[in-house]
């Protein structure tokens, strides 16, 4: 049966979120300059990077807090983004996928590291210093407030196909915390140990 965002689910609730973001920060964050981003995006249109259809650019780097820079694809955005005043890249999912909840985060987070791996490897994107993307968090925000509005309830709910996401990646060493200074409902995974991104995508095949 369709859900309310096109998911073929019988679960309903919670399980037909489609529209969520995951982030993963930068290790040192002040060695991202967003603005050296722009061109690598640009560059990765032209070149189609990646397997999704890349469409725009769209520069923010004058803005304190939030993305600085997106890359608008056809199924997602990809930001540099400094929002809750942590520098890292995000992705958000904009259109429908099937499976679980928990099989559409770990598609998303697929993306996601493939395109934090890619950064980590232009020499282009750090002309301030080398940075990588640090493996042992990520974030999960909800972005569908009727699904998942800010509410304790909210938050149960989504928190068991967080945790099946959390532990294909993270395994028995997960942590989950509530992302208390967020206003949409959302949690922090972490590792117990180090993790690279070529070991996340690893786990996530």
């Amino acid at each position: 049966m369709k859900g309310a965002h096109g998911n073929m689910s019988t679960n309903g609730g919670i399980d037909a979120l489609q529209r969520f973001s995951l982030k993963i920060y930068a290790d040192p964050p002040e060695a991202v300059a967003p603005a050296a981003v722009i061109p690598v995006f640009h560059r990765w249109i032209r070149v189609r990077a990646g397997s999704e259809l890349l469409i725009d650019v769209a520069d923010y780097t004058h803005l304190v807090d939030g993305p600085h820079v997106l890359l608008v694809a056809h199924e997602a955005n990809y930001a540099i983004d400094g929002s809750g005043g942590r520098m890292g890249l995000s992705y958000t999912r904009k259109q429908p996928a099937g499976g679980s909840l928990a099989d559409r985060l770990g598609g998303a987070a697929r993306a996601l590291l493939a395109a934090g791996r890619r950064l980590e490897q232009d020499p282009e994107a750090m002309p301030d210093g080398r940075f990588a993307f640090r493996g042992d968090e990520i974030a999960v925000i909800a972005n569908d407030r009727l699904l998942a509005p800010g509410t304790a309830e909210a938050a149960e709910k989504l928190r068991g196909p967080v945790r099946a996401f959390g532990e294909r990646i993270y395994g028995d060493g997960l942590s989950i915390e509530l992302l208390d200074a967020s206003d949409r409902v959302g949690f922090s995974l972490k590792a117990a140990a180090p993790a690279s991104l070529d070991t996340l995508l690893a786990r996530l095949r």
